[in-house]
């Protein structure tokens, strides 16, 4: 039904519509020869002033004077208007229906049909010009205020960004021309060292030379007075004493002791660079650790808690390294020590922050390693106390596990060595990485409302952990 009344309604407009301007008739006129047309299209075609015309359709003729309204085509155009107007209103897209409510629960224009659907039954509804008009009046007042807003509206980010910007960028240039002039001096330096050590180098080579030359002399000297006084002492006297002098001067050189290998001067030399070098080794390691503990301050120094320690773990002096004995030492079973699991905590706890430790763990598997909150059990299973750490752990058939709350396999195939341990406290996140290669392995989501300790759990006999300095 509603597709007739639609074309009908299309052929309405057809038949109400002026060939000339193909808009709906306005003031329709009719000419002698039986067409229609506007009033305004028909002064345009007969101009000013008027004169006779032929006929668009039929080329008769038209006389300015012969013009009739046709008021009964024009009230069709008024009607063909008014039903276009009715076709173009917006409709229900599922029943067809005039969308009279409108469901302030969802915000959207419904018809009497929608209205009454499951989904619609329970909101509350009003006329749907009630609500336009109240709507219409909610939005002026916003947008007077947004004029407002529009007209103040000059943020401060973009000049903040821009400072800082330009702030970053100048510390770059101001790092990298401190790196450079570093780097510079080194390289004078190095040079200037190596060419007094390679000169040393040269003079100790020359000398030793010379001292190997005078040991083989001094030892083919030995040789040949050697069996020249077995011979000698065998001879006739008068023969014996023929040259016995140039004999006895030759045993004399023999005596004499073979110069140092190394001379007096160039000892001294020797020894002012060793302990030039040594200095230079001494300031730039100290340099090193200097620069290493004051730009990397994100990085904090992890001990093993010996009194959170279950009893069946042994821990280094240093309390850097953790594993498993062979049986339970005799420990006190205080409040904060792990007897229901084989597990450690850290120190120090941390309750604000950003920051990072880095361990390393054997070749074997069943370990743990992460955080966990002050109140985490200490006298429960593993399983039983996950909810308040949270940990990467290496199972016995060498799959990787989340664990926090309940055990998540991962997919990662990789095999660890070191691992960094990182730590956002106000973001509230844990991340996991291979410290070898910084490929991030595990990443928590978490919120802290107290404090954070470092946690480890071992439980391989072949196996350890040890925190790195």
């Amino acid at each position: 039904m509603a597709r007739a009344v639609l074309a009908l309604g299309e052929q309405l407009q057809a038949e109400a519509t002026c060939p000339l301007c193909l808009e709906l008739f306005s003031e329709p006129l009719i000419t002698p020869c039986g067409h229609n047309f506007c009033r305004g299209c028909l002064q345009t075609l007969l101009g000013v002033p008027p004169r006779p015309a032929a006929c668009p359709q039929c080329r008769g003729t038209i006389a300015p004077g012969s013009l009739r309204p046709n008021r009964s085509l024009g009230a069709v155009a008024g009607l063909a208007g008014a039903l276009e107007e009715e076709a173009a209103r917006p409709r229900c897209p599922t029943h067809g229906e005039d969308l009279w409510v409108f469901c302030e629960s969802c915000r959207l224009p419904l018809c009497p049909l929608c209205r009454e659907e499951p989904r619609h039954r329970d909101h509350r509804t009003r006329l749907a010009q009630e609500a336009a008009r109240e709507l219409r009046e909610t939005l002026q007042s916003n947008l007077v205020f947004l004029q407002k807003e529009k007209e103040g509206f000059k943020p401060k980010g973009e000049e903040e960004i821009s400072a800082l910007l330009e702030k970053v960028s100048s510390e770059r240039q101001q790092l990298q021309d401190t790196f450079g002039e570093l780097q510079q001096v080194l390289q004078e330096q190095e040079g200037l060292l190596l060419s007094q050590l390679d000169r040393a180098l040269g003079d100790l080579t020359k000398e030793h030379q010379e001292y190997e030359s005078r040991v083989s002399e001094r030892r083919s000297l030995l040789d040949t007075l050697v069996v020249e006084i077995e011979k000698k002492r065998e001879h006739p006297v008068v023969e014996f004493l023929m040259d016995v002098g140039k004999t006895l001067s030759r045993i004399e050189e023999a005596k004499t002791p073979i110069p140092e290998p190394i001379s007096l001067e160039l000892q001294r030399t020797l020894q002012s660079l060793s302990e030039t070098n040594q200095l230079v080794v001494d300031v730039v390691a100290k340099f090193k650790a200097s620069l290493l503990s004051r730009t990397d301050r994100e990085r904090v120094k992890v001990t093993l808690d010996p009194g959170t320690a279950n009893p069946i773990l042994v821990l280094s002096e240093d309390l850097k390294t953790l594993r498993l004995g062979e049986q339970n030492q005799h420990l006190p079973d205080t409040p904060g020590r792990f007897t229901g699991s084989p597990s450690v905590l850290g120190s120090p706890g941390l309750s604000s922050g950003r920051h990072y430790w880095e361990l390393e763990v054997g070749t074997g598997s069943s370990w743990a390693a992460g955080v966990a909150l002050g109140s985490v059990l200490r006298k429960e299973p593993l399983s039983v106390a996950m909810g308040k750490l949270w940990a990467l752990r290496l199972d016995w058939d060498g799959h990787y596990t989340a664990l926090h709350s309940l055990p998540a396999p991962l997919g990662f195939q990789g095999k660890l060595r070191k691992i960094r341990v990182q730590l956002d406290y106000e973001a509230g996140w844990v991340s996991f990485y291979n410290a070898e290669t910084m490929e991030k392995i595990l990443h928590f989501e978490a919120s802290f409302t107290e404090e954070v300790f470092p946690y480890f759990w071992l439980w391989s006999p072949e196996n350890y952990i040890q925190l790195c300095d």
